[in-house]
């Protein structure tokens, strides 16, 4: 069998990595591009594929060394400083990530993705009039892509006479020559859009659109996430952590907020990460990548862990997966790390870890959950108003439905098996109605003294980097507990999903205003990124 020859120069080298790199194979790019950077070490493509492919890889402290080696042989150019950016977004470095932006779009004024995710750090930091300012440059320097519009509207309510509105409707007029993923966005956009105008019906049925499209390329098993939500309780009964109790390891830093999405449990951090002692840390994926680590993987899917293997997890290995949860948060987090942080306690409000409450209970058996929740309709009809990238079975009422209804089930099994005093509930529209009632339950909750900063939530200068960030820089209104519906007979699929133990706790027809979506950035190598 005749073999293809080895690389021999370093454009060789480089055409080799550009192919593993177009099949996904990007370790094996990364070697090629390191192979020829060492055959023709003052050539800046080559620099710049290797920090591109370390940051596609996760290794942004990596990458981050290489877009500076690379800047350093060529200062001048755009896409090495958006891609530094970047990096060091990824690494919620936001300051950093701005000069670097900034660098990029002052050697190119139409560096529309450099905008774009300037736009996103200048939000998350709380400085919403500059974000708006980056987005709408964003878009008068590419009119054409949906994701600055769908990233202006969701911080910034539309007027009728804005400029990016009537934007925003020419693109809406040519939807159907975008791509499905292109016209998906600016359906939600549009519909963000024009529920901030009032226009209601047309705004669902813009959702309804968006929704629809993005369906079609979204991946969810649905008989698999609720078949694991019937399984967890018969696994993890009363019994089962009450034989399993105290194993784990002993820290009470951690403080868990848990929920669905859009239920408040942004508002619910914020607050907590206003006092003194507490450091608000987002969402974190630290403990789930700690119990496939710890737990066993499934044969079949590596990333998911072997569920009957908990049946023969000893003390050890609750003990192993609780410490190596708080190495992996003190290892991502600099403000946790050396021990003299000044802050005892520390949130982690990734929403889908209700999944994992009784595991984390018992591998952290004196950590504390909050659970945020919010009524099951108004819930669902946020959820549907937007995209996010981790939440696959949003995309259709039904499924939505069912997935709320397995989740509240869940929940509620939750409550009653662990000891008392670990897990409470915080109700948004109770949260809203009696802010200081509830804020004092919460911190007595987590051991926290009264503190009046907490009140002022909406001051805190902290990074806030999901769906909530602009609402978490307001005082709470009243009017953000309901927002309009559409006619039952376009909600049956939802209400048939949630159950008639669920649907009927909201009624019909209610007004008000639409919460905010999260954000997306244009990374190194994407279709819009200079």
């Amino acid at each position: 069998m005749k073999h293809d020859p080895q690389p021999a120069t370093a454009s060789e080298w480089l055409a080799e990595g550009d192919a593993l790199a177009a099949r996904g194979e990007l370790q094996a790019a990364l070697q090629c591009f390191e192979a020829a950077r060492a055959l023709d070490p003052a050539d800046v493509v080559l620099h710049e594929r290797i920090a591109a492919t370390l940051a596609a890889l996760n290794r942004f402290s990596e990458a981050i060394a290489r877009y500076h080696e690379a800047i350093a042989l060529d200062p001048c150019n755009t896409d090495l400083h958006h891609g530094l950016g970047w990096s060091l977004e990824q690494m919620h470095r936001l300051e950093q990530a701005i000069d670097a932006y900034r660098e990029a779009v002052r050697l190119d004024p139409n560096a529309d993705g450099s905008y774009n995710n300037m736009g996103n750090c200048l939000q998350a930091l709380g400085r919403i009039d500059d974000s708006h300012e980056a987005y709408r440059r964003a878009i008068e320097a590419a009119p054409q892509v949906p994701l600055y519009y769908r990233n202006f509207v969701q911080s910034r309510r539309l007027t009728a006479d804005d400029p990016v509105f009537a934007a925003l409707e020419q693109l809406v007029g040519v939807a159907a020559s975008l791509t499905p993923a292109n016209q998906a966005e600016i359906h939600f956009a549009y519909g963000q859009a024009l529920s901030d105008l009032g226009r209601n019906d047309a705004s669902f049925d813009h959702f309804l659109k968006g929704n629809a499209l993005h369906h079609a390329g979204v991946r969810y098993d649905e008989a698999a996430s609720l078949g694991l939500f019937a399984h967890l309780p018969e696994l993890l009964t009363s019994e089962v952590l009450a034989d399993k109790r105290g194993l784990g390891d002993p820290s009470a830093a951690p403080i868990f907020i848990v929920g669905m999405p859009r239920s408040g449990s942004t508002l619910i951090e914020q607050i907590l990460a206003s006092h003194p002692q507490v450091l608000g840390t987002g969402e974190r994926t630290e403990f789930g990548e700690a119990l496939v680590n710890c737990i066993g993987r499934d044969l079949d899917d590596p990333l998911r862990i072997d569920i009957e293997a908990l049946q023969g997890v000893g003390a050890p290995q609750w003990r192993t997966l609780g410490a190596d949860y708080l190495r992996r948060m003190h290892t991502s987090l600099p403000e946790m790390q050396s021990g003299a942080s000044g802050y005892p306690r520390f949130t982690d409000k990734y929403p889908f870890n209700f999944i994992n409450v009784g595991l984390i209970h018992l591998a952290l058996p004196n950590a504390r959950f909050i659970h945020s929740s919010r009524s099951p309709l108004q819930s669902c009809l946020s959820i549907f108003s937007r995209i996010f990238h981790d939440v696959p079975f949003s995309y259709d009422l039904g499924e939505l439905g069912r997935y709320y209804r397995a989740y509240d089930a869940l929940m509620a099994h939750w409550q009653s098996v662990l000891p008392e005093g670990t897990m409470m509930e915080i109700k948004y529209e109770e949260l809203v109605e009696d802010l200081e009632g509830n804020v004092r339950r919460l911190l007595a909750h987590c051991g926290l003294d009264w503190d009046e900063r907490c009140l002022s939530f909406h001051q805190a200068t902290r990074q806030v980097s999901t769906a909530s960030a602009a609402q978490v820089r307001r005082p709470l209104y009243k009017t953000s507990v309901q927002r309009w519906q559409p006619q039952q007979a376009l909600l049956q699929p939802l209400l048939e999903g949630l159950g008639p133990a669920l649907a009927p706790a909201d009624s019909v027809s209610m007004h008000g205003c639409a919460p905010l979506a999260d954000v997306g950035s244009v990374a190194p190598g994407s279709e819009r990124k200079s």
